[in-house]
């Protein structure tokens, strides 16, 4: 009886996996919802979203070295 007790209670604490996720979909809406351009920015605010939106990219890269290995791949492709 114990042990169906525990896979009860196992099964409703969120598993890390899923917390991480969840926080990772959250933290990625609020990155888009900052940098995106609307009609009623001013330009000033527009040059900014840009700049997160560049800053976003280039974190992404940095953080990504399967992507820094394609780049480089590409790089030397052209030359």
């Amino acid at each position: 009886m114990k042990e169906r007790d525990s896979d009860n209670s196992a099964s409703k604490t969120p598993k890390i996996g899923d917390q991480m996720l969840g926080k990772a979909t959250e933290t990625y809406k609020w990155w888009n919802k900052l940098a995106t351009l609307n009609k009623e920015d001013s330009i000033p605010l527009t040059l900014a979203k840009i700049s997160i939106r560049v800053v976003g990219i280039i974190v992404l890269i940095a953080i990504s070295p399967i992507a820094l290995l394609a780049l480089l791949i590409a790089v030397m492709a052209v030359l």
